[in-house]
C-alpha cells in the first residue's frame, strides 16, 4: 500500500504534472509516484557513473568482463528449434 504524503507544487508545474497524467491514461499520484521513481533511478545511475569515473581500475574491470561476456556469447549455439 502506498504512503500518502501533502506536496507543495508550483501551480504551473502541477498543471503541467495533470495534463501528462491525464494524457498517459493515469492518475496523477501514479504519475507522479513514475516521474520520482525515474528520477531517483537516474540520480543513482548518475551516482554510479560519477563513482566508475572515480575508480577506473573497476571501469576497467567491468569493460574487460564485458569483452569476455561478448566472446563467450558468440559461441553460443541457439538450440530452441534442435527439439
Amino acid at each position: 500500500m502506498a504512503d500518502k504524503v501533502t506536496l507543495s507544487m508550483n501551480p504551473d508545474t502541477l498543471a503541467r504534472a495533470r495534463q501528462a497524467a491525464k494524457h498517459d491514461g493515469l492518475s496523477l499520484s501514479a504519475w507522479i509516484d513514475r516521474a520520482a521513481r525515474r528520477e531517483a533511478i537516474r540520480a543513482a545511475a548518475r551516482r554510479h557513473e560519477e563513482w566508475l569515473a572515480a575508480n577506473p581500475d573497476v571501469r576497467d574491470e567491468l569493460d574487460s568482463f564485458d569483452r569476455y561476456a561478448d566472446n563467450v556469447d558468440a559461441g553460443w549455439v541457439d538450440m530452441a528449434g534442435a527439439a
